[in-house]
């Protein structure tokens, strides 16, 4: 798991976005305009979680015990610790 956080990172021009680690000060260029990259936000959740999946409605899921939201690849409740049940198919 990296230490570092996870940043939305923006072309001014056309407006293509990435998310990567980023460093800071450091800065990142966009391959194809060349134009400096500009920093939208930082990607939820921070470290230390143990998921890599952004806080996105479509990758939370509720756990069965506290009825706190949590990210879908984690096994375990980051809010209670406890073993969540598996998900449907």
């Amino acid at each position: 798991m990296p230490g570092r956080p996870r940043y939305r990172l923006r072309t001014p021009s056309t407006g293509r976005e990435l998310v990567l680690d980023a460093e800071p000060g450091k800065v990142y260029t966009d391959r194809e305009t060349g134009e400096e990259l500009e920093v939208v936000g930082i990607v939820l959740p921070l470290p230390p979680s143990q998921s890599r999946l952004p806080w996105a409605v479509e990758n939370l899921r509720f756990c069965t015990w506290c009825d706190q939201l949590a990210q879908r690849d984690l096994n375990d409740c980051p809010t209670c610790g406890r073993r969540m049940a598996p998900l449907a198919s």
